[in-house]
């Protein structure tokens, strides 16, 4: 709008209308400039920040360490594939001087020694919940009979 069009059409507002709308406008301007007032305060934060982390060269810092994080996995990569090669050679050989066999029936030895232990590991457990229930019971009586 011109100004004239603009004078003209407020014209046609009442005197009450007008100052409401200046108002609102005037409050709104006032929330628009601290928003921009925040952002160009932050904005300088950040600036400051990067500029700060730029001068101390945090970013090839970051790049060489991680390089060397890599290098060490890579390293223990290396380590763990030679162990698990060496393994099977161990167990390749073994098998050779024990034959096939008595490796596999050593294997299912080994395998049921497991779930016994792990039978017993369960047997032990619901004993110990037992006892731990009639010790709770005795001292339930005890405290009675000193009641």
């Amino acid at each position: 709008m011109s100004p004239e069009q603009l004078t003209e059409h407020l014209t046609t507002f009442s005197q009450e209308r007008l100052i409401t709308e200046v108002m609102t406008m005037w409050t709104e301007l006032g929330e628009m400039e601290r928003s921009l007032a925040m952002s160009r305060q932050r904005a300088r934060a950040l600036d400051s920040e990067l500029g700060e982390l730029r001068a101390r060269g945090v970013g090839r810092g970051d790049v060489a360490e991680l390089r060397e994080r890599f290098q060490v996995a890579e390293a223990r990569r290396a380590q763990l594939e030679t162990m698990l090669e060496n393994e099977r050679v161990r167990r390749s050989d073994l098998e050779e001087l024990v034959g096939g066999g008595r490796l596999d029936e050593l294997q299912r030895e080994n395998v049921r020694s497991i779930q016994r232990e792990e039978e017993y590991m369960l047997l032990i457990l619901d004993m110990e919940g037992n006892i731990d229930q009639l010790v709770a019971l005795v001292e339930e009586l005890q405290n009675r009979d000193a009641a």
